[in-house]
């Protein structure tokens, strides 16, 4: 039996210098098909617009899986669904306050269903433990994007946790780091790295796995994640 196999492909973070065709092409050919793209962040893909961008994009072939914003769940000064519309019909990535108040969420996550807007919250340093990222979901049916680095920054997650967590997870994100004196340094992807990631796909489909390398092996990075996801379930 094989995992199911999602769509693989490069974050906007990968290339953010990459203009929407130059990103399109670099991912076509290291054989993923598609990106996520971050709002906001001065990458070149947007660099005429967003949606000129996610449209010249299309136009070369690859897909859009989602895209990111720096909006906060749980945080009133920075929700702006109706002030900053996002592309439809995207899924976008949000970040969470660490202990989000229930009344507040449900009253964002409302205006977001509203705006016809589906926010899936990345696991992010500052953001809730996967303990209370459980709890979130489980109250509100909120979609989860994996960022395996950000898990590991909140604390990581046993089996049991990845378990209850599973049915909320729509996406993930990869990347190679190590960590020294100075901070978190990017370096190749390994096998190593994507364990909760292949524990996460014997438990269910994902919509898309992205890579954000910044270690200057992306295509080396997407072969290491396709090999991986390739293999026979345990």
């Amino acid at each position: 039996m094989t995992r199911p196999r999602p769509h693989l492909g490069y974050s906007s973070g990968t290339l953010p210098q990459a203009g929407p065709e130059e990103l399109a092409r670099a991912v076509l050919h290291a054989e993923g098909t598609g990106v996520d793209l971050r709002i906001g962040k001065g990458h070149g893909w947007e660099r005429d617009g967003v949606q000129p961008g996610i449209d010249r994009i299309r136009r070369t072939g690859a897909e859009v899986f989602f895209v990111g914003v720096g909006w906060r769940l749980g945080d009133p000064a920075h929700w702006p669904v109706a002030e900053e519309p996002v592309p439809a019909p995207y899924p976008v990535k949000v970040f969470c306050t660490e202990r989000p108040d229930p009344a507040l969420v449900a009253e964002q996550l409302a205006a977001a269903a509203e705006a016809g807007v589906e926010p899936w919250v990345e696991t992010h340093a500052g953001g809730p433990d996967v303990a209370g990222l459980i709890d979130l979901a489980e109250r509100t049916g909120v979609g989860v994007l994996v960022d395996l680095l950000g898990l590991a920054e909140i604390g990581g997650a046993h089996r049991a946790q990845l378990r209850a967590l599973s049915p909320f997870v729509r996406a993930a994100q990869v990347k190679g780091v190590r960590r020294t004196a100075q901070g978190t340094r990017h370096r190749p992807l390994t096998p190593h790295d994507l364990t909760d990631l292949s524990y996460l796909l014997e438990l269910g489909p994902l919509r898309a796995v992205t890579v954000e390398s910044r270690a200057g092996t992306p295509d080396a990075d997407l072969a290491v994640l396709a090999a991986a996801l390739a293999s026979p379930a345990a």
